[in-house]
């Protein structure tokens, strides 16, 4: 790992503004750039520096092990593994997670970092954090992240900073201006997102898709009439009583895929769908559910998957119930990749699959939004599909954060 602080940093660490807001690319190095300010300049004795991820866990598995690294030159210092801490001549150092707010409320802060704000909650900094650091008129903030969109107080801080408040100043920068990472990586990573995603990962630019879970979808471009059928034939379902849910589609070998059908069946079940599917097409192996579905069952003692897999369909399913930014990042980059290849198309007969594409919008959190009992159906079935096979490959781990 190198220590060594770059021009850029050096940029950031000389500005005299109280709170400093930087908008950088994946990977751009903000993780080490907020260690680094964390803990430059004059500290003195009963100071309070603290460094906040989304999570504790997140906290003790990239920003700590970093912390350590970069105290090791110092003698003074000593190091609380138990809970993440630091001491170095009188200061304290430490790490904390924001998932439970009111474990954070104390005394005072005289400097605090807030890595990946886009995803906190406001009142972490409204409500807890900000007064903690009132107590010191020369207590200092710094907020770094990669943008979410607008819908969230990162960007609000971020224009906050490019305007004349004398306490405010942001910057913004792409993963390539940060120096660790070559060109030829992101290019690669150019070639397997969807557009709207690359910019905001590795570009730092704040997309806006009017909330659209598909936000690709455009439907000049992607409704095609199916002509032929010479695709792996497969199926997704999404499991409701009151909807049962069904997409068909094609996988072609160059890796396209096109939805020809669906199944809408209303005040249903599990076996019922089973029982139209395997007479519609005979030839049908695959299907994509919901994993939950290997679980529980809409209406038997048997689970859904259970109850496909007897009419002879093999299930393919995450463990574990992917989460809808990763199912609608995978969608996304189907219908249209960051260098413009559409590699999604829908059947104009299609009509629930197209309004859930059309209609369906994300919550504050950045998922689906499930207020609208009758929408959301088809998306999922659609979307089970894409991300078993198509998994976004660039994901927001932490482990590739500095």
């Amino acid at each position: 790992m190198d220590l060594k602080i770059t021009p850029l940093m050096k940029e950031i660490f000389n500005d005299q503004h109280k709170f400093k807001v930087v908008v950088g690319g994946r990977r751009f190095g903000k993780t080490m750039l907020g260690l680094m300010w964390l803990i430059s300049g004059n500290l003195l004795e009963g100071q309070r520096l603290w460094y906040i991820m989304n999570t504790y866990r997140q906290g003790k598995m990239v920003a700590f092990p970093i912390l350590k690294r970069i105290l090791q030159s110092i003698p003074s210092a000593t190091i609380n593994e138990s809970n993440l801490s630091c001491m170095v001549s009188g200061v304290e150092i430490a790490i904390k997670g924001s998932e439970d707010s009111s474990k954070l409320r104390g005394s005072h802060l005289n400097r605090v970092v807030l890595d990946e704000y886009a995803y906190m909650k406001p009142n972490v900094w409204e409500e807890v954090i900000y007064p903690m650091t009132t107590t010191d008129p020369d207590s200092e903030a710094m907020f770094i992240g990669t943008p979410d969109g607008f819908g969230n107080g990162f960007y609000d801080l971020f224009l906050k900073g490019q305007g004349n408040d004398p306490d405010w100043k942001s910057w913004q920068y792409t993963t390539l201006d940060g120096g660790w990472v070559e060109e030829e990586e992101i290019n690669r990573a150019k070639r397997t997102m969807d557009e709207r995603t690359f910019k905001q990962e590795f570009e730092a630019s704040f997309e806006s898709a009017q909330n659209r879970c598909a936000y690709n979808f455009d439907m000049k471009e992607h409704l095609k009439p199916t002509n032929g059928h010479t695709g792996q034939l497969f199926a997704g379902i999404d499991f409701n009583v009151s909807k049962m849910a069904c997409v068909i589609g094609y996988e072609f070998t160059d890796g396209t895929v096109h939805y020809f059908d669906e199944i809408c069946l209303k005040n249903s079940n599990t076996e019922e769908m089973a029982r139209v599917l395997r007479q519609k097409y005979p030839d049908l192996i695959h299907i994509y559910p919901d994993p939950a579905g290997k679980n529980r069952s809409t209406t038997s003692n048997f689970s859904d998957h259970q109850i496909l897999r007897e009419f002879n369909f093999r299930i393919k399913a995450r463990k574990k119930h992917p989460s809808h930014k990763d199912r609608l990042a995978s969608l996304n980059r189907k219908l249209k990749d960051a260098e413009g290849n559409i590699k999604m198309t829908v059947d104009p007969k299609c009509n629930e699959l197209i309004k859930d594409l059309d209609q369906c919008v994300r919550d504050r959190s950045g998922g689906i939004d499930k207020k609208d009992d009758a929408r959301t159906h088809f998306l999922d079935a659609c979307s089970y599909f894409l991300e078993y096979k198509f998994p976004v490959t660039i994901s927001r781990a932490y482990s590739v954060q500095w």
